[in-house]
């Protein structure tokens, strides 16, 4: 079987395979834990938008689809943000614990 012998996926069909790619963001997860999860993720889903073929055509229920998508991506963005200022909070103390540890 050729490339030209298979259909190329719908709009519905790849945004399916992106949701279920893209899990719920585990609660209180260790930042570098969350990092690595989120690089296997976007990882996977770079496989499938490579399979696009454009034009694609969505279809009202594949906007529900795109909402979902956008959510979960949301909640990824607000939980890779928490990290960052943990990892920060983190980083500030550890550099007043050495300033405090100078001190006479």
């Amino acid at each position: 079987m050729t490339a030209l012998d298979q259909a190329a996926p719908t709009a519905g069909a790849l945004l399916q395979q992106l949701i279920d790619l893209t899990p719920e963001p585990g609660p209180e997860v260790a930042p570098e834990h969350l990092l690595v999860a989120f690089e296997g993720i976007v990882a996977r889903r770079a496989e499938v938008l490579a399979r696009i073929v454009p034009p694609l055509c969505l279809t009202d229920a594949d906007r529900v689809l795109v909402g979902e998508l956008e959510r979960r991506q949301g909640a990824w963005q607000q939980a890779l943000a928490c990290a960052l200022r943990a990892v920060g909070d983190q980083r500030h103390g550890n550099t007043q614990l050495r300033a405090y540890g100078r001190s006479p």
